[in-house]
């Protein structure tokens, strides 16, 4: 089995302090990882530097093959675009669109979304209702309305349909059931378990307890081995 993520020597710093020192973390094609942790422990950080979205001080990230240090600006947007979901803690939808124009924009902003879906012979509408229903939200009626009228737990259950549409390789989740009930919760963690295992995608999901079904589990002090951490965020 191959490595989707590979860092390398990763050192952080925010102003005097040293906030992440990493000197190896892998994730395997297809695995399921759960990272728990104190708040600050800097989990939050360690997605944004797999996006791109933060670049280290020094250190090698290498996501699906790609070295992301090698990327500009603009291509590391291009590739995390089609290449990684990244659900936040808190739901990031336009406003101006509808719940299911929120779902379909990263189809229509990336050509290997676009092919995954072809590939699979199905549609963007097709799958977004299909996710939707996945989350306990199959009213069509719902996708069609204002967004600002959905529920926060509504708006992040949208959220996520956005970023597993057309089925990028790696999929990145933020906290993303602490706008939950239990009962959601469970239902989403369910659910990106189930779907990641179908289409054979790699989970990182953080989390502050740990939640059954995944294939291995880390506290963040076994990834990041800075003596001084501060608060991320």
């Amino acid at each position: 089995m191959s490595q989707a993520v590979t860092v390398e020597k990763l050192e952080l710093s925010r102003g005097k302090k040293n906030c992440l020192s990493i000197p190896l973390f892998t994730v395997e094609k297809g695995e399921r990882l759960q990272i728990t942790g104190l708040n600050g422990s800097g989990k939050t950080t360690l997605l944004q530097l797999l996006t791109g979205l933060l670049i280290p001080d020094s250190g090698r990230i290498d996501i699906l093959g790609q070295h992301i240090g090698s990327l500009s600006r603009s291509e590391r947007e291009t590739f995390r675009a089609g290449q990684v979901g990244y659900i936040f803690q808190q739901p990031t939808l336009i406003p101006y669109l509808n719940p299911l124009e929120n779902i379909l924009l990263p189809c229509r902003l990336s050509k290997w979304r676009q092919q995954r879906l072809k590939d699979r012979k199905t549609t963007a509408n097709y799958e977004a209702y299909q996710l939707m229903a996945a989350l306990n939200m199959e009213n069509p009626e719902l996708l069609r309305q204002s967004t600002g009228r959905l529920s926060i737990g509504q708006q992040q259950r949208v959220a996520i349909a956005r970023a597993l549409i057309g089925a990028p390789p790696l999929i990145l989740a933020d906290e993303a059931a602490s706008a939950l009930d239990p009962q959601t919760r469970q239902t989403l963690y369910d659910m990106l378990l189930k779907t990641t295992r179908e289409h054979g995608q790699t989970l990182i999901c953080i989390d502050h307890t740990p939640y059954p079904g995944f294939d291995r589990c880390l506290d963040m002090s076994e990834i990041n081995h800075s003596q001084q951490v501060a608060r991320l965020w």
